[in-house]
C-alpha cells in the first residue's frame, strides 16, 4: 500500500535486549513524524501520529483522484505568485499589457488580497476587497474589469498551488455586479461641428477620418496620405500608431490583425487634401511589432496628423490638452477648475466619432455585414451587438415581405 508513516525520534526495530526502540540521533531535534512514499506527493512533517494519519490518508485519495495540491504550495502570496509566476509567463500585446499590469499591480497586487497567501483566500477576502476598491474611488465596471484579471491569476494557479479558482465558485453576492452592456451613443451633426470647431485647425482631421471613416483613434495618428486611393475613392488602411508606457512609440497592425479598405467620401477626401497642404506631413521611422510590414523590424512613412512642433501624438497627452477642452468648449463636458481634474468623459472621447460614423452608415441603409468589415470588427455579430438600435424601421421589411408572400397564396 503506498505511503507510510515513519518516527524519526525512535529506530524502526526494537532492541534485542530490551525490547524498546532505541532514540535517534534526530530525538527532539526536529517534527517527529514523517508521511512519505506517496506517489507524486512530497514527504511530510507533523508533530503528532493523528495529524500524520489524517494528512496521508487525504493525500493518498486525493493522489488518486489527481486532485492533490500540496498546501504548502498554496502558502505563496497573491502578491508574490502574480510579480514571480503569473506575470512573467504571460505575453499580452504591449498596448493590452501596460493597461492589464496598472490595473492588477495598483488593485491587486498593492491590496489586503493580494498580502494573503493564495491557497487561503475565500469568499470573506474578495467580499472585503471588493469593498477596499470602492473606498478607492472605483465603479463596478472598472471592478468587474479587474475581477476578470483577478479570475485569470487564479485559474493558472489551480490544479498546482489551489484546488479551486476562489473567484469562479464565489457567492452570487460576492462577485462584482454584471454590468449590462451599454448601448453606443452618437454625436449630433451639431455636436460634432461644435468639436471640430473647437479643435485646432491641424487637429480637426481627428474629427473628420472619425466620423467619416470610422477610424480608431491610434489609427488616425498612425495615417498617412499614402494610405488614400482617391481613384477608387478609398482608405487603404495598413496601421495603427501605439505608445508603449506612454514613451516609446511604435506602428503595428490596426486591432484585428488585419489591413482594411474604407470607402472615403468626396468630401472627406477633400478635407484630407486640403488638411496635407496647409500642414505638410512628417515622415517618421518607428519600430513595428508584431506581423506585417512584410515581417521588416521598422517603418519609415509619412504621418498625415502631427503637434505643432512636427512630432508624433501622445494620444494620453492629445486628449487631456486638446480633446478635452474642446469638449468643454463645445458645452459637452464641465470646465476645469483651475487645480482640478477633468470629469470623466470616456464615453465622449474619440470612440463616439467612431460610433457616429456607424449610426450614419446604418440609418442610410448600407449593409452592417460590409459596415464591419469597414469598422475592423472581428465578425459581423459585434457589430449587430454593438449597433444594432441603429438599423432604421428594424422589422418593417419583413414584415411587407410577409405580407406580400401570405397574398400571394391566397390566389
Amino acid at each position: 500500500m503506498a505511503g507510510y508513516i515513519e518516527d524519526r525520534w525512535l529506530k524502526k526495530r526494537p532492541d534485542k535486549v530490551t525490547g524498546r526502540r532505541e532514540r535517534t540521533a534526530l530525538y527532539k531535534k526536529c517534527t517527529r513524524y514523517r508521511v512519505g512514499g506517496i506517489p507524486g506527493v512530497r514527504d511530510r512533517s507533523f508533530e503528532t501520529l493523528e495529524e500524520a494519519k489524517v494528512w496521508k490518508a487525504k493525500a493518498i485519495i486525493d493522489s488518486k483522484r489527481k486532485e492533490f495540491i500540496d498546501d504548502r504550495d498554496g502558502a505563496i502570496t497573491l502578491a508574490s505568485y502574480i510579480k514571480d509566476e503569473w506575470w512573467p509567463a504571460r505575453s499580452d500585446p504591449v498596448g493590452t499589457a501596460v493597461s492589464m499590469k496598472s490595473k492588477i499591480w495598483r488593485h491587486v497586487v498593492d491590496s489586503s488580497l493580494g498580502r494573503q497567501p493564495i491557497n487561503v483566500i475565500t469568499d470573506k477576502h474578495l467580499v472585503q476587497w471588493r469593498a477596499e476598491l470602492r473606498e478607492r474611488g472605483l465603479e463596478d465596471s472598472t471592478i468587474a474589469v479587474i475581477w476578470n484579471h483577478l479570475s485569470s491569476v487564479f485559474k493558472t494557479a489551480v490544479g498546482t498551488r489551489i484546488s479551486k479558482n476562489p473567484c469562479a465558485v464565489a457567492k452570487s453576492d460576492t462577485r462584482p455586479p454584471k454590468q449590462g452592456e451599454t448601448k453606443a451613443r452618437v454625436w449630433t451633426a451639431s455636436d460634432v461641428h461644435a468639436i471640430r470647431t473647437a479643435l485646432p485647425r491641424r487637429y480637426q482631421v481627428f474629427a473628420d477620418l472619425g466620423v467619416g471613416a470610422g477610424l480608431r483613434q491610434a489609427e488616425v495618428i498612425g495615417f498617412s496620405p499614402e494610405d488614400i486611393n482617391e481613384d477608387r475613392r478609398m482608405i487603404h488602411l495598413r496601421r495603427q500608431l501605439l505608445w508603449e508606457n506612454g514613451s516609446r512609440p511604435y506602428f503595428k497592425l490596426p486591432k484585428g490583425k488585419k489591413e482594411r479598405d474604407v470607402p472615403a467620401s468626396d468630401a472627406l477626401l477633400k478635407v484630407l487634401r486640403a488638411h496635407e497642404e496647409e500642414f505638410e506631413p512628417v515622415e517618421v521611422t518607428l519600430p513595428w511589432l508584431g506581423p506585417g510590414n512584410d515581417g521588416k523590424k521598422e517603418l519609415r512613412v509619412r504621418l498625415l496628423v502631427t503637434t505643432a512642433h512636427r512630432n508624433r501624438i501622445n494620444p494620453s497627452i492629445y486628449n487631456s490638452k486638446t480633446m478635452k477642452p474642446a469638449l468643454a468648449s463645445a458645452g459637452l463636458i464641465a470646465p476645469r477648475e483651475e487645480g482640478g481634474s477633468w470629469e470623466s468623459s470616456r464615453e465622449k472621447m474619440h470612440h463616439r466619432f467612431r460610433h457616429t460614423y456607424a449610426s450614419v452608415q446604418l440609418a442610410a441603409g448600407e449593409d452592417p455585414v460590409a459596415l464591419s468589415h469597414w469598422m475592423g470588427h472581428s465578425s459581423p455579430e459585434i457589430t449587430f451587438r454593438i449597433y444594432a438600435h441603429f438599423m432604421p424601421d428594424r422589422g418593417q421589411r419583413g414584415r411587407t415581405a410577409v405580407d406580400a408572400w401570405m397574398a400571394a397564396g391566397s390566389h
